[in-house]
């Protein structure tokens, strides 16, 4: 969860920290660029030629699509299918400022399918903490905008689904033909984090949701998710009686706004099971590729180098998501239960599989 410390300045440094990594890498990223990992855009208009489907809200001209994939190797057969995962970046951020993830679960042997809001009003406003008034109407406008995202993603899964027998374009056509359809979760960051929670709470067959250090918006923050739920946070500090009582409104507002959400989502895990985690040391922008490229964005955001951080969300999202979205062998249960001192267990409550919303 961000701390109510630093919420004022979020705008700023996400801005200022990807204005300096246009320019100023300095440190290669883990797998980031992974030569063996291919992408292609995907565009929504025209998928099938004149046979495409009407695209509902106007997608098409809101939403950049990317899929990025593992480059085909000779002995793996034409239908051959993927498990899929959908991810979404922070509030007017980029799905490639998350590579070194994307790769890792390429790697892993997904399908990730990193959707972009490119539309001149998609970013427009974020919670105003200025006034108990202006805090309340923008809230509930944001919890809207989570839940149009949500559906975004789910008009993108149907498109998608739809264009695999007739897409034109012979390279999209050949990664929709990888994408198993049954098997698919999604992942966000942020902002993008509460969009992936809401995408899977409207739509079951989204069958798990990772947040990596967002608030939630939108009405999974209120219902909760009644399908596996991972959440990753930062290890900020918790709003204290003082901070709840501040006579600063900015201060104030936020930090209810993080107490609210962490009670919360400890209160919807304890219904519905599902892990949380805080990565040790980590701030908000440690989860972000940006954090480690560029020195003058560390230095400005006074972050460490957050290697160890995007390793470890690595390596607990693979676990996380190979159980219960590719359905396969997975050492999350040995990763929650063995001492790390990177990675702090908050809360771990296997999820009810059979429930549905």
């Amino acid at each position: 969860m961000w701390s109510s410390k630093k919420k004022g300045l979020v705008g700023v440094l996400c801005l200022g920290a990807a204005l300096l990594g246009a320019g100023l890498g300095v440190a290669g990223l883990a797998r980031a660029g992974d030569p063996e990992v291919a992408v292609t855009p995907v565009p929504l208009s025209g998928l099938c030629g004149d046979n495409s489907a009407t695209l509902p809200r106007d997608v098409a001209g809101r939403l950049a699509v990317r899929a990025w994939y593992t480059k085909q190797t000779d002995g793996i057969g034409a239908l051959a299918r993927s498990p899929v995962i959908f991810f979404n970046a922070g509030w007017g951020g980029s799905v490639e400022g998350h590579m070194n993830q994307i790769d890792a679960l390429v790697q892993r042997g997904y399908v990730v399918i990193g959707i972009d809001q490119k539309g001149p009003d998609a970013y427009r406003e974020f919670v105003d903490f200025s006034g108990e008034a202006a805090f309340a109407r923008t809230r509930a406008a944001v919890d809207l905008k989570a839940g149009e995202f949500a559906k975004d993603n789910i008009a993108v899964f149907d498109l998608l689904r739809a264009a695999v027998p007739c897409a034109d374009d012979r390279d999209v056509a050949s990664v929709l033909k990888r994408l198993d359809f049954e098997r698919v979760g999604i992942v966000g960051y942020s902002f993008g984090g509460a969009v992936a929670a809401e995408t899977s709470r409207q739509d079951p067959r989204f069958k798990a949701a990772v947040n990596l250090d967002g608030w939630l918006f939108g009405d999974v923050g209120r219902l909760g998710l009644k399908r596996p739920f991972l959440e990753i946070s930062d290890d900020s500090e918790l709003p204290t009686t003082a901070d709840l009582n501040s006579n600063d409104t900015v201060h104030r507002l936020t930090s209810r706004l993080t107490d609210g959400d962490y009670k919360q989502v400890l209160v919807n895990m304890d219904r519905y099971g599902g892990y949380f985690l805080v990565m040790v040391g980590s701030r908000h922008q440690s989860f972000v590729d940006i954090s480690q490229r560029s020195l003058l964005a560390r230095m400005a955001s006074l972050l460490p180098s957050s290697r160890r951080t995007i390793e470890a969300v690595n390596i607990y999202v693979g676990a996380f998501l190979d159980r219960y979205v590719a359905g396969g062998s997975s050492d999350l249960s040995k990763l929650i239960a063995s001492p790390d001192d990177g990675v702090r267990v908050v809360f771990a409550k296997s999820p009810s599989m059979e429930a549905t919303q």
